[in-house]
């Protein structure tokens, strides 16, 4: 078989040629620098020193890992035995010491959970390893996940949205945000099986997949603690308005919007932040590329306004208004005494600490 060479920062590794026509050979996908750019930076700033990249393929992340950073000891593991080989090979060519597993995930989990970072990116959906992380991994360790199953989490899929994360969903206006929330949802529900709660650090939302980044806290009150950021949420795909409610405080039959359409019931999702700002900030100084910055910036600041974000372009189309500019519409709520600011999901988003009334006469 042909190979070819990749390179991304200082390493260089070899992929077969025809990969992406390969079912055996798990591809490399250069736009998933980004997340391996994050993953690296969480493993700096918490100093990491043993770390396990569980879903390995040809090795980018690991190797990078290991060659960017001093006296971290890199497990790489891949169940598939021709991949193993491309590995084997870039470790060498790059002359790395890895610690390489040719083992199933979850068993390997279960021999050992005794890592300071695991990260998690498969093709598709996180679930079927997340038991076993969340059961075997050690107390504040750390955890990445990556979902590429975006039709399921954004509510496109309803009925796979059920059965893999147990979700009610629907398409919304804000379906990259609700993806996001149904994913860290769900992530909190698994974990609080095994009395564990979660830290979220930093999470995000990059052309077709979503990463989370949380720590493990084994403790039965931290795990109570966790589940309190889990709600569901009202959403009126008329007016487009949405707000979190609890289950047990609202009748289900008189759930009715003011604009007389019957609210969906969405959920349970998130509803607490989805990163941590002095984490935005301390990533900020790890990575160099323009876009991973501005992703920062936005998160960041995203987290001062909870609610889902609007796509503006689609509420004044509902509402015959005629489109303002985000940085004027963000001006006019603050003279307001109302907040709004840009989201990451959306170019044409924004998040908004108003109602849906309160946002028509400030587009007005």
């Amino acid at each position: 078989m042909a190979n070819i060479k990749i390179k991304e920062g200082d390493i260089e590794i070899s992929i077969p040629e025809n990969e992406k026509l390969s079912g055996k050979i798990p591809f490399f996908n250069p736009i998933m620098k980004f997340n391996r750019d994050f993953t690296i930076g969480i493993a700096k700033i918490f100093n990491v020193r043993r770390f396990l990249d569980g879903l390995s393929a040809c090795g980018a992340l690991s190797i990078r890992m290991k060659k960017e950073i001093e006296d971290i000891e890199v497990n790489a593991n891949e169940i598939n035995r021709e991949t193993i080989k491309f590995l084997q090979q870039n470790k060498e060519d790059n002359n790395v010491a890895l610690v390489i597993h040719n083992k199933d995930l979850n068993l390997l989990l279960n021999e050992d959970g005794n890592f300071d970072f695991i990260d998690i990116d498969p093709f598709g959906s996180p679930v079927p390893f997340l038991s076993n992380v969340l059961s075997n991994a050690r107390h504040n360790a750390i955890i990445g996940i990556t979902a590429t199953d975006l039709g399921t989490l954004c509510g496109r899929f309803k009925d796979a949205s059920v059965r893999r994360y147990g979700t009610f969903s629907a398409e919304t206006d804000f379906d990259k945000e609700f993806g996001l929330r149904n994913l860290i949802g769900y992530v909190a529900r698994e974990a609080a099986k095994y009395e564990v709660g979660i830290e979220i650090l930093f999470s995000y939302y990059f052309m077709h997949y979503f990463k989370v980044y949380f720590r493990v806290k084994r403790s039965r009150s931290r795990a109570d603690e966790t589940l309190k950021n889990l709600n569901f949420l009202l959403y009126c795909d008329i007016s487009m308005s949405r707000r979190y409610f609890d289950i047990d405080g609202v009748d289900v039959n008189k759930n009715f919007c003011e604009c007389g359409n019957k609210f969906k019931i969405l959920g349970p999702i998130w509803k607490g932040k989805f990163a941590a700002q002095n984490v935005c900030d301390l990533l900020s100084k790890e990575v160099k590329e323009k876009t991973e910055q501005k992703i920062l910036t936005l998160v960041k600041e995203e987290q001062n306004i909870l609610v889902p974000y609007y796509n503006i372009h689609k509420f004044c189309k509902i509402a015959h208004i005629q489109i303002k500019g985000t940085e004027e519409i963000i001006k006019i709520a603050d003279e307001s005494g109302l907040r709004a600011t840009k989201t990451h999901f959306d170019g044409k988003g924004l998040r908004f600490s108003g109602n849906v009334k309160e946002l028509t006469e400030i587009l007005k």
